[in-house]
């Protein structure tokens, strides 16, 4: 028994160690446990995510092969639509470019025809005629400071810078056509612009006769306006020739605007300097072996000459002229009245070197059934400006001249007006060795704008 007891003992005492190291397994087998239970359970959040991942995958794939085939049954139709739209597309941006040019483009046109008659007393016989007037022009927008302007009129066959009249009645021929305008204007202000080739006269001007308005100048010009000041200055070419010194005008022009009480107001100073004129034979003459000067046309047109060693007229003083003028501009009953004057005189003449003109106009021949009057008077003796300027209606176009012109207006309807004018004068009034002739000339004209 006691054998036992100590076997038993002894088992026991072996059996203790045994028990708490198997103890210690198990805890350890159950912290094993639960890692891999925790690693199993983010394994499975990964294979949940991978899946949806797979999913979403598999639906891109499915979509792009979709498209993919969508493009390959739709690339034949989208080829033959492209080559059915391609010119149309090409066709619309050419209609549009084309578009874009034309709203930069603006016209003007006008034709007068014009009843004539013509009575210098020295003539043996009086003169009637008809004549008619065609100008085009064309401004087009270069850019937001550039314009240019091409026009082209009738030239009578003769190339007067005067006129644009052509006479009626010479066997139905073809009736010439000149270059009449060619000049760009610039503007980057507002209140300053320049004007470069063949243009409208650059100064400023009344209702005179001092000027004729068909006269458009070649050079250069600018201009100022500021409040009420306006300032103009020009240089022109008048005659270039390789043998001589060239003609030209220079000068300037000081000017004030402004409204008082109603009434506007302006008033001008101008200077116009001629050069290279004097001496200058003024008409050909075959005969005497003379050749006039290409600033002539017809003559001296009144201005002093005298003759020179071969005989042949040449002229004979230089031209530097000072200009003043005014004008009031104020309504009366509705329409529009105009009070204006204009003085001048040639610095370098030692005689007959002055001449003045006035005049009044009254309403306004534009809107249908308007009307309008007008009368002046004027004196310009025979070297007061450089005759080739002067209007070729009043006297004829020649200086030593005074006299009434009498105008009136109506507007049958639209871009329509009809006019008359009748000049009452005198030629040669001052000139020594001359005897004074009356000079009459009525004009009769329709005038059409389009």
């Amino acid at each position: 028994m006691k054998k036992l007891l100590i076997l038993g003992a002894m088992g026991l005492a072996a059996a203790g160690p045994a028990h708490a190291q198997q103890s210690k397994s198990m805890e350890q087998i159950l912290r094993d446990l639960e890692a891999l239970n925790a690693r199993v359970g983010r394994l499975e959040q990964d294979n949940v995510q991978l899946r949806t991942e797979n999913a979403a995958l598999k639906e891109s794939t499915e979509r792009t092969e979709a498209t993919s085939e969508y493009l390959k049954d739709n690339a034949s139709a989208t080829r033959k639509q492209l080559a059915q739209d391609g010119p149309k597309v090409a066709e619309a941006e050419r209609i549009a470019k084309a578009a874009e040019w034309a709203s930069r483009i603006s016209w003007k046109a006008d034709m007068r025809y014009r009843h004539e008659f013509v009575d210098p007393e020295e003539a043996i016989e009086d003169q009637t005629r008809q004549r008619i007037r065609a100008r085009l022009s064309m401004t087009a927008k270069i850019n937001e400071t550039l314009t240019g302007t091409i026009g082209i009129a009738t030239n009578g066959g003769t190339s007067d810078p005067r006129s644009t009249n052509q006479t009626l009645g010479e066997g139905w021929t073809r009736k010439g056509i000149g270059l009449d305008l060619a000049y760009v204007d610039w503007k980057p202000a507002d209140s300053f612009g320049m004007t470069f080739g063949k243009m409208p006269q650059p100064w400023y001007k009344v209702s005179g006769y001092f000027f004729d308005g068909d006269i458009n100048p070649e050079g250069i010009s600018a201009r100022f306006a500021g409040g009420p000041f306006f300032a103009n200055a020009y240089g022109m070419w008048l005659s270039e020739r390789s043998t001589a010194s060239d003609a030209t005008l220079l000068g300037g022009q000081l000017g004030l605007t402004g409204n008082i009480g109603g009434m506007k107001l302006t008033g001008a100073v101008g200077y116009f300097d001629v050069s290279s004129v004097e001496g200058k034979i003024t008409t050909t003459n075959t005969a005497l072996g003379c050749t006039a000067n290409t600033v002539f046309f017809g003559g001296a047109q009144g201005n002093s000459t005298v003759a020179n060693g071969a005989g042949c007229a040449t002229l004979l003083n230089d031209f530097n002229m000072v200009e003043a003028l005014a004008q009031a501009e104020f309504t009366v009953a509705n329409q529009p009245l105009q009070f204006w004057g204009q003085y001048i005189q040639n610095n370098e003449a030692d005689e007959l070197d002055t001449g003045w003109l006035a005049g009044i106009n009254w309403g306004k021949a534009s809107n249908p059934r308007t009307w309008e009057f007008g009368y002046a008077y004027g004196v310009i003796e025979k070297d007061a400006q450089f005759a080739q300027f002067v209007d070729s209606d009043f006297g004829g176009g020649v200086t030593d001249v005074d006299g009434s012109i009498l105008k009136i207006g109506f507007a049958p309807s639209k871009n329509w007006v009809l006019n008359g004018t009748y000049f009452i004068n005198n030629r040669f009034i001052d000139a020594p060795g001359t005897v004074e002739q009356s000079y009459d000339r009525y004009q009769i004209d329709l005038n059409w704008k389009f």
